[in-house]
């Protein structure tokens, strides 16, 4: 994005007043290139002159300061730019043709202005991929992808970043025969989100294994883990609930889910048992189940990967003989484990002591490059 610079002095011929103002002027758009383009740490950027007096014996120094910045702009941005204009040559005491090189930095600074640099962030951690025409951009994006705990490290900031934070799915509900599917793990994203030079925590939500999934965190991002799905009983709450089951006569409730995280679970509509509603997801809540056992919740999809993929599906509900569906985005099936990865719920489970496991999360950031 363009940035708005303040006025560079006007041409001068020799003789022409306003000398000192100039390099005021020269000085106080320095000032604004650097802190828009350069900004400390990640840049060196050489010292400004100091702010110019009448009579001040420091004015070749100001002169050769000038042309550092120049050169510092030039290496760093436009060292293969052959239109980049010509810098001044180093003065020395008594030189004349001051007016000359004032003219000549403006030159400069005005070719900066005009063609203002492109920056991109820069970071390392995690899994990475470079994605070109990115969602059909035409960019290019780096994805990095953490399917367990790390650190994401950050060298240059000068735009937002994506993130995405995906915690573990809950498992199946605990039972000796039907149980309710669990929840997918909580779901959040920033599409714009800005990060500082230096060391992130990232923790990725194991799946649930007899309980709920575990949270994922980055940047002061917490998604929390899905609930596990209910056996004779409600599910469990979480990032999405687990669905309710039951292998007796009654009604069960799902699990409730957290608002802009996931879903609720579904629960159980009809006095029957031997039968477990699916668990809630990202994007959509847990079927009831009626006659036989509900599907999972659907999960949310995103375009982070550059790639439209789905996340965080519910469990399906355990039933013998009726396999309900997991919910889109890594949710198992009845009696199958959520997907790793994609933080789905584990299936409601009917031939063993516990539901299947949930899936673990992900964390995703992603940035221009080009």
């Amino acid at each position: 994005m363009s940035k708005t610079l303040p006025d560079l002095p006007p041409f001068r011929v020799p003789g022409s007043p306003d000398h000192i103002n100039d390099h005021d002027l020269f000085d106080i758009w320095l000032a604004a290139v650097r802190d828009a383009f350069y900004p400390s740490p990640q840049y060196d950027f050489p010292a400004i002159p100091d702010p110019a007096v009448h009579g001040n014996p420091g004015h070749v120094e100001a002169h050769n300061r000038l042309r550092a910045c120049a050169e510092y702009m030039k290496a760093t941005d436009y060292a293969s730019d052959s239109s980049f204009p010509a810098i001044p040559a180093e003065a020395d005491e008594g030189e004349q043709g001051h007016v000359v090189a004032h003219n000549e930095f403006r030159d400069v600074f005005a070719y900066v202005a005009a063609h203002q640099p492109s920056r991109y962030n820069a970071a390392t951690g995690g899994t990475v991929k470079d994605v070109s025409n990115y969602n059909g951009t035409g960019q290019t994006w780096r994805v990095h992808t953490f399917t367990s705990s790390g650190t994401f490290t950050v060298q240059t900031a000068d735009k937002p970043f994506r993130v995405l934070v995906v915690a573990g799915g809950g498992s199946g509900g605990p039972t000796t025969n039907t149980s309710g599917g669990g929840g997918g793990g909580g779901m959040l994203t920033s599409d714009a989100k800005s990060l500082t030079v230096g060391a992130h925590s990232v923790t990725v939500g194991a799946g649930g294994s007899g309980g709920n999934g575990g949270n994922s965190s980055a940047f002061d991002i917490t998604a929390t883990g899905g609930g596990r799905g209910g056996a004779n009983g409600a599910g469990s709450h979480g990032g999405s609930g687990g669905g309710g089951g039951g292998q007796n006569n009654g009604t069960q409730n799902g699990g409730s889910g957290i608002s802009g995280q996931g879903h609720a679970g579904g629960g159980m509509k009809n006095a029957g048992g031997n039968k477990g509603a699916g668990g809630g997801g990202a994007g959509g809540p847990g079927q009831y189940a009626d006659y036989y056992s509900g599907n999972g919740g659907a999960g949310r999809a995103s375009t982070i990967t550059g790639t439209d993929t789905y996340y965080a599906g519910g469990g399906g509900g355990g039933q013998p003989g009726h396999q309900a569906s997991g919910g889109k985005g890594g949710g198992g099936g009845g009696n199958v484990a959520g997907t790793n990865g994609l933080g789905g719920g584990g299936g409601g489970g009917y031939d063993g002591p516990t539901g299947k496991p949930g899936g673990s999360g992900v964390v995703i950031v992603a940035y221009q490059i080009g």
